[in-house]
């Protein structure tokens, strides 16, 4: 599929050759199981081992049960069913330190309520933000107005907290074959440190890089590019 073109088989094709990413986690978990495509879970696993417990939250009956086989022998939940109720209710009687958890928010509908009493995933990700946790929020897009949308809305429910915000835009061609002009994606990340930041950016513009000849001259925009949002 386009998807795969010019996402993950580039990625395979140029990563080794780029100094920033040919030692990196994602490019080593995709080399060790060859036609597997590691979903955020899985990779999660792999960079953080035993040290760490996890939640995963899926509404899909079969991802749910799939992620409890791969987190077999570690500290590990699976809850099948809407992931901002589950980590909105283990958050109220979980004994921790905001600081030492990390919420990856990657929802399907950031903006929508699984129940009308329930919170929006950009609401979790901002009271928990407010509340001290370190969370990454994936977002899409597809219009460019849109770019870095959800870090402007995690910026007025939460204004006290410091984001940062990795923005990838590319031909939506790439990613739907029948589409034309931009889609994008993002992350936004609440409370992380300098450091972290720092590698987000890097990584980043290595993935621009790598991309720089992956070019679609008919389209706007005619070729990925990456931007720090603010």
């Amino acid at each position: 599929s386009p998807a795969r073109e010019h996402g993950v088989l580039r990625f395979l094709e140029r990563a080794p050759g780029e100094p920033e990413l040919h030692d990196s986690p994602y490019l080593r978990a995709l080399q060790e199981d060859p036609g597997l495509y590691p979903g955020s879970p899985l990779l999660a696993m792999r960079a953080l081992g035993q040290e760490t417990s996890y939640i995963f939250c899926d509404i899909v009956p079969e991802s749910a049960a799939n992620l409890r086989t791969e987190a077999a022998g570690l500290d590990a939940g699976g809850v099948e069913g809407d992931g901002v109720s589950a980590i909105s209710g283990e958050i109220q009687h979980a004994s921790v330190k905001p600081g030492d958890v990390l919420v990856l928010i990657d929802p399907f509908l950031p903006i929508e309520r699984f129940t009308p009493d329930s919170q929006t995933p950009i609401e979790l990700g901002a009271n928990l933000a407010a509340a001290g946790y370190r969370i990454m929020f994936w977002y899409s897009y597809d219009t460019l107005d849109q770019r870095g949308w959800a870090r402007d809305q995690l910026a007025g429910l939460a204004p006290e907290i410091e984001l940062w915000c990795g923005d990838t835009l590319m031909p939506a061609p790439f990613i739907f074959p029948d589409g034309s002009g931009p889609w994008g994606c993002g992350i936004v990340l609440a409370n992380a440190t300098p450091a972290e930041q720092s590698a987000c950016l890097r990584l980043g513009y290595a993935l621009e890089r790598i991309s720089a000849s992956d070019l679609l001259s008919d389209n706007t925009p005619p070729r990925l590019s990456f931007q720090l949002v603010r």
